[in-house]
């Protein structure tokens, strides 16, 4: 799904402006540009084809490119790492491109073509040309149309069958957050396919490894998408998600390493392929693009017991009605850059945050004694040690966030938060959204919408 920094500006104007900012749209780290990644040049590899009667591999990788925006350069770059490894005897890499016309990977040497190219990734030394064939051409597409990711993921897996199968989902991205269509806008921030207007919803990302049958591995080259929320929608799909809590720089996910690592040991694992995404991205920013950066791999399985072990610490939490705690963790947590530096300097606005942190800040910060508080310490206890030992299986992260906060404050999943202002109006906040919190799958087995509409009223 998707990559983008969303602007809230009718609604958060006034809170910007009492600090002296202009209200607009940001896309911080998403257009952040770098070169071709520092690598050895492949040599060709002259394979024919796989067929099904070649019978199955030991992966299908399947990238869904839906470059219908203003990241069309960072897919075809994109394109070009992972025609640095290309598919081999025991893994396929496959991927559908999405392009449309007037945007800035447009070249002459290509023929500017726009719809959709379903391409069978080979090894190919030119990093300024996407040399792999193409297998499947569609004139006019709807990449906003998660039916057409179910139809992407079950023509590959019909077409080149494997034992495990990788998902990811490219584009911009915006976490849990489904917001509503601004018809009046000129910017379209919310517009993930700029041609349709349309874009995949959180609970339709559940339903694209649902209806495909699931995957081992859902993975997104998208930004904020590593949330209890999004978690709670894949369950029962997937094996091991990974994503980022943060922003993904433009440039994305080095697919030349992890997909290295896995034609080189294609037997791994969901859960060691997961972990080894992790490490690559931390590697490659830590190394070549020297940009701060976080990325996580959780264990999808463990998201039942993770909801279980938040909805007793909310309970807790409410319980011991700490109202300095209460304030000091929403006002200290770690937050992530969904708005952007122009509208949100410091962070302030942003209602997305780590929970371990937020957990760990409540416990720290608490006044109050007696058996209630005792609770709340053994139920945060209960909970980071769940997160930290039992759902993320890897959590990697480089450097520090814009504001200048350490990533070490990261660790590994984020959910929905009031943002530090207080004077920001709940009601109006998630009446930009298309649905409502309460049927996300996690509101439901948690009761965090609930605990959020107290927290909102902690003054």
């Amino acid at each position: 799904m998707i990559k983008i920094l969303l602007s809230l500006a009718v609604l958060l104007a006034p809170y910007a402006a009492q600090a002296g900012d202009t209200l607009k749209l940001n896309f911080a780290g998403d257009t952040y540009a770098a070169g071709a990644p520092a690598a050895p040049a492949p040599s060709a590899d002259k394979a024919a084809l796989p067929s099904v009667k070649a019978g199955k591999k030991k992966w299908t990788v399947m990238v869904f490119v839906n470059a219908k925006n203003n990241l069309e350069g960072a897919g075809l770059l994109n394109l070009n790492m992972m025609e640095m490894v290309g598919s081999g005897k025991d893994v396929n890499i496959v991927a559908e491109l999405g392009r449309m016309n007037g945007q800035e990977g447009d070249t002459a040497d290509d023929g500017n073509w726009t719809g959709s190219r379903r391409i069978y990734v080979k090894k190919d030394a030119d990093m300024e040309k996407i040399s792999s064939p193409v297998v499947m051409t569609t004139p006019k597409v709807d990449m906003g149309d998660y039916k057409r990711a179910v139809d992407f993921v079950l023509w590959a897996k019909k077409k080149y069958p494997a034992e495990k199968y990788m998902l990811i989902l490219w584009d911009h991205g915006s976490g849990w957050m489904d917001p509503r269509k601004q018809e009046a806008s000129s910017e379209k921030g919310i517009s993930f396919d700029d041609e349709t207007g349309n874009y995949i919803r959180t609970r339709e990302i559940g339903e694209i490894v649902k209806q495909a049958g699931g995957v081992d591995v859902l993975a997104f080259d998208a930004c904020l998408m590593e949330m209890g929320e999004v978690l709670g929608e894949v369950k029962g799909s997937v094996k091991v998600m990974v994503g980022s809590e943060e922003t993904i720089p433009g440039v994305g996910n080095p697919y030349h390493l992890f997909l290295g690592a896995l034609s080189r040991e294609p037997g791994m694992s969901a859960e060691k392929l997961g972990g080894v995404m992790v490490e690559a991205y931390k590697a490659f920013y830590t190394d070549t693009i020297k940009k701060g950066a976080q990325l996580s791999a959780v264990r999808v399985a463990k998201a039942g017991e993770f909801e279980a072990r938040v909805k007793a610490f909310a309970e807790a939490a409410r319980a011991a009605n700490d109202t300095a705690a209460l304030k000091a963790a929403r006002a200290g947590v770690m937050r992530f850059d969904m708005i952007g530096a122009g509208s949100d300097p410091k962070k302030q606005i942003s209602f997305y945050g780590d929970l371990y942190n937020y957990a760990q800040l409540l416990e720290d910060n608490l006044t109050v004694a007696g058996p209630a508080a005792d609770d709340l310490r053994a139920k945060a206890d209960a909970l980071k040690d769940f997160i930290s030992k039992d759902l993320v299986i890897d959590n990697g992260y480089f450097d520090k966030d814009r504001t200048g906060r350490s990533f070490s404050d990261t660790h590994g999943i984020s959910v929905y938060l009031p943002p530090v202002i207080e004077k920001i109006d709940q009601a109006k906040l998630e009446g930009i959204f298309e649905g409502k919190y309460q049927d996300f799958e996690f509101s439901r087995a948690t009761g965090w919408h609930d605990f959020v509409t107290y927290l909102y009223g902690v003054k």
